[in-house]
């Protein structure tokens, strides 16, 4: 479990999640999965860290909808978008799942994806009270609410009565935009042939504890 700091004391708990690389077997572009999430506690700290970024953006000379992602921004403007965050409250996690360890298929309940598993275990590593929990919009309206459903009942199962699950375009959320950065820089990081592989998670603050190696 995650180290319990002051901060967290406060109830309210923000999580946003998006992923690195694609959840498939077959015909793959990806050796791993990653799934990562950026937990903020209390509203404050929220709109503290959401409108520092977006002063960020608005100092490159962005608008709005000038999206961050690990996969096509400037690299230079990640390491000082990540070096200027350092100052504000908020904690960094991922899961990875290193395909090539599957042999098979995957041992997964039926009707669970790799995607939903991936996630699933992913919140279940935190300490969740009524947590209000964003993910990146990008798989669709029907997919999102069976894994709006399987998430909720998930989280029921171990203890947590109530969490606010939605989906989003990462185009319209600063937050989500920052939780792919932590998967692509939890991704890069895996990637020992890339010279920088080491250099965003360094930046993140990211615990090694905090990045988990799981394969169904």
């Amino acid at each position: 479990m995650p180290d319990v700091v002051e901060w967290r004391s406060m109830s309210k708990q923000y999580i946003f999640i998006d992923d690195s690389g694609d959840p498939g077997l077959v015909k793959s572009n990806t050796t791993r999965f990653v799934v990562a999430a950026v937990l903020v506690v209390d509203r404050q700290n929220l709109d503290y860290l959401t409108a520092a970024i977006d002063g960020f953006r608005a100092g490159l000379r962005w608008s709005n909808l000038d999206e961050f992602k690990f996969s096509s921004t400037r690299k230079s403007v990640i390491k000082d978008l990540l070096q200027f965050i350092r100052q504000f409250k908020f904690e960094s996690y991922a899961v990875v799942i290193d395909k090539a360890k599957i042999t098979g298929a995957p041992h997964l309940p039926e009707n669970e994806t790799l995607y939903d598993y991936a996630m699933k275990e992913l919140l279940l590593k935190l300490e969740l009270s009524e947590p209000t929990i964003v993910i990146d919009g990008a798989i669709g309206k029907k997919h999102a609410e069976k894994t709006r459903t399987y998430l909720r009942q998930a989280l029921k199962r171990h203890g947590v009565g109530k969490s606010k699950i939605s989906f989003t375009d990462s185009r319209r959320d600063t937050m989500v935009q920052l939780a792919d950065i932590v998967a692509g820089s939890v991704a890069r990081s895996l990637d020992a042939k890339k010279s920088d592989h080491a250099d965003y998670v360094k930046l993140l603050k990211i615990k090694k504890k905090n990045i988990y190696e799981i394969t169904p």
